[in-house]
């Protein structure tokens, strides 16, 4: 499942962030493309990706947020772990310096900016430039709006994600030139279908 781009995965518009392990409305996570996952603890992880083996979910590559799984150490030997698992396809992170050797270990990249003023956003621009993740997920969504026009130089796939509460705010970032829209909100995962 490793083998799968990045690009391949965005035909969808709205990316289920699973931070409840517990896997509410599985139902409505089958016509995503990719599932993002975060929260919980290391010791949880297989479970949580064995409940995910379902009908509906099974084929679904998972990209792993690692900062925000407990326990789990940002280093080499963490990502080795992860990778151990097939249905993990890729990594999120804010550790930009750690994209080599995700890549080296055969799973994808994505790269999370918080763009929380002009500074951030040069510094993010930088960031992806020097790092080349397979991706970047910028937070909050609605500043991707904002920063339309400098994100048509970025040559990779840019997703926006966090407070996007409604589907009004989805389609604006949409239409801006996301190509996704990551949500921890169930009633968004119905744009899907």
């Amino acid at each position: 499942m490793h083998h799968k781009g990045i690009r391949s995965l965005l035909n969808k518009p709205i990316i289920p962030y699973i931070t409840d392990w517990s896997i509410p409305h599985p139902e409505l996570l089958e016509h995503a493309d990719v599932l993002f996952l975060s929260g919980g603890e290391i010791a949880e992880l297989p479970g949580v990706l064995k409940k995910l083996d379902s009908r509906l979910t099974r084929e679904l590559p998972i990209m792993l947020h690692i900062d925000l799984i407990s326990g789990l150490t940002n280093d080499e030997a963490g990502l080795r772990y992860v990778a151990s698992f097939d249905r993990v396809m890729g990594i999120i992170t804010t550790k930009h310096h750690m994209v080599r050797t995700i890549r080296k270990l055969g799973l994808s990249s994505i790269v999370r900016l918080f763009l929380q003023d002009g500074r951030a956003v040069e510094r993010g621009m930088s960031i992806i430039e020097r790092s080349k993740p397979d991706a970047v997920e910028m937070l909050p969504g609605i500043a991707t709006t904002l920063i339309a026009d400098q994100l048509k130089q970025i040559s990779i796939p840019y997703i926006a994600g966090g407070l996007i509460r409604c589907e009004e705010t989805a389609d604006c970032i949409l239409k801006s030139g996301c190509q996704a829209v990551s949500t921890s909100n169930t009633s968004l995962w119905k744009l899907n279908q």
